[in-house]
């Protein structure tokens, strides 16, 4: 069996996903570790709409990151209506999450919000809002922020049609372990 080091993975990861995209349209969907409903893509896309100021980087993204999580374009065209309509993080009622799948689900938040290269107060305030809904304590949040943070760092990595979804994953799975493994992640 061939192991491979940590930092040779993230360069495999990487150029996988880049195969798999092409001018940041999904050729077809990689399966991806975690599952979220999707009524966590209804959130990212409430958050887009909060400010009232829609960048196309910031719906680019979402729907990728939506498509690459398994959404139809029939799902994501439901979500953004509902989200243009003015659902609120509020009003959004989530299925049970494991703590795993709500970090997850925050730290596609910060990306998202941070998708135009800044987070701007009322952007803060709705990411606070969502950590509430979420029930995640500084320390989640926290590590969800730093991860994505980790992933914008990477070339490209600030932009929609470049950033690497597996590779948040596995920056959260180490930054998260227990919930990962609590999530049923090995």
């Amino acid at each position: 069996m061939l192991r491979v080091s940590g930092v040779a993975k993230g360069f495999v990861d990487a150029a996988v996903n880049r195969a798999f995209h092409r001018k940041g349209a999904v050729v077809f969907s990689r399966a991806m570790a975690t599952q979220l409903p999707s009524e966590c893509f209804l959130l990212l896309a409430s958050l887009i709409h909060a400010d009232g100021r829609v960048r196309d980087n910031e719906v680019q993204g979402f729907r990728r990151a939506a498509t690459t999580y398994g959404l139809s374009e029939e799902e994501i065209a439901s979500i953004e209506a509902r989200a243009s309509e003015g659902v609120s993080i509020a009003q959004v009622e989530l299925p049970e999450l494991t703590k795993w799948q709500a970090a997850l689900t925050y730290a596609f938040a910060v990306w998202v919000a941070k998708a135009d290269g800044i987070i701007n107060t009322e952007e803060l305030a709705q990411l606070k809002e969502l950590g509430d809904l979420l029930g995640l304590e500084k320390l989640r949040r926290d590590a969800a922020r730093s991860a994505t943070y980790d992933i914008a760092a990477l070339p490209g990595g600030h932009r929609p049609e470049e950033y690497d979804f597996a590779a948040l994953e596995t920056k959260l799975q180490e930054k998260l372990p227990g919930s990962f493994r609590e999530h049923g992640g090995s």
